[in-house]
């Protein structure tokens, strides 16, 4: 893997796994959490699935020509994951599509996680990270999205924020954790440390859903990631209060921990079918924030430059 040092540690070339293999990262904006495909269907919520390819195709199409070259999907275990969807979408497409591993919350894991140990679990997320996803050889660049179910931890999701923060340490991945409706996330934040994991390698996700801005605040200045990726989600938190929080981390400097994304999670969320889709990001808030006194230059760190550094952080801890 080449990484090439360039200003303000950005990275002028990456060569990063695909769905489609191993590429050099295109020019252009990086969504940090979306998913593609997935089943969190469950009897209370049969409705939870992403899985209308024709659909999905047509909006990814629409991203690339919107200037979107990369979205890191965070489809993990227990999530309905399926890899030869998102090379087909690639290809469709034209947008590199970055795959995950790990395990979500609680609810989602597997029956046998909760007999296994720190280390066992570890053992798991090594063996797809040298063998690849699901029989396909793809090898993920990330850890995500790792599941936590609010302010207080399930013990199995401890568990595995631990496994993943000593993968982490010896294999070229970051890690992206979920804050349940940006719960927690300073608990994730302070175990991952534990464990050894630098904040520059972790992103903290869904803290435009925190309780104050004052723990996004905490996070960034540790030096980690902080997600503000649901965007356009009005009914868990408004957007004016996410452009108000943006303008309020960039004024305490703190602008380059900052990624954005609008996790589209269920076929209601796709434009045809009535929601806001993927190029809500693009389309509707980028120039909310302009209109709102951003420089132009700063927008373009919190999407191209930021989540550039993001994923560079993986694999120059390859090259050590």
């Amino acid at each position: 893997m080449s990484v090439a040092s360039a200003s303000a540690g950005v990275p002028e070339r990456l060569l990063v796994p695909t769905a489609a293999g191993v590429q050099p990262l295109a020019d252009g904006l990086i969504y940090a959490h979306e998913h593609l495909w997935l089943d969190l269907s469950t009897p209370e919520d049969p409705a939870g699935k992403l899985d209308r390819l024709d659909l999905i195709a047509e909006e990814l199409s629409e991203l690339k020509r919107l200037g979107v070259a990369a979205l890191i999907e965070q489809t993990c275990r227990g999530m309905g994951r399926d890899v030869g969807r998102l090379r087909q979408l690639q290809l469709a497409s034209g947008v590199q599509i970055i795959p995950s591993t790990g395990f979500y919350h609680q609810r989602f894991h597997p029956p046998e996680l909760a007999r296994l140990s720190v280390d066992e679990i570890a053992a798991l997320l090594e063996e797809e990270l040298g063998t690849g996803l699901d029989g396909t050889g793809v090898r993920p660049l990330v850890l995500g999205e790792i599941g936590g179910s609010g302010s207080v931890l399930h013990p199995d999701e401890e568990k595995v924020l631990r496994a993943v923060a000593r993968v982490a340490r010896q294999q070229a991945v970051v890690v992206a954790t979920h804050a349940h409706l940006g719960q927690g996330g300073l608990r994730q934040l302070q175990i991952l440390c534990e464990e050894g994991l630098e904040p520059a390698r972790i992103l903290i996700g869904h803290l435009d859903l925190a309780p104050s801005l004052e723990e996004v605040l905490a996070v960034a200045r540790q030096g980690a990631y902080v997600g503000f990726d649901t965007v356009g989600k009005e009914r868990y938190a408004p957007d004016e209060r996410r452009l108000a929080w943006i303008l309020a981390l960039c004024q305490a400097g703190l602008a380059e921990r900052l990624l954005l994304s609008c996790d589209i999670s269920r076929n209601s969320y796709l434009q045809r079918l009535g929601g806001q889709g993927y190029t809500y990001l693009v389309r509707d808030f980028l120039p909310r924030l302009q209109a709102a006194g951003l420089p132009a230059a700063t927008i373009e760190g919190l999407v191209v430059r930021n989540p550039r550094r993001f994923l560079a952080a993986a694999l120059e801890r390859r090259q050590a």
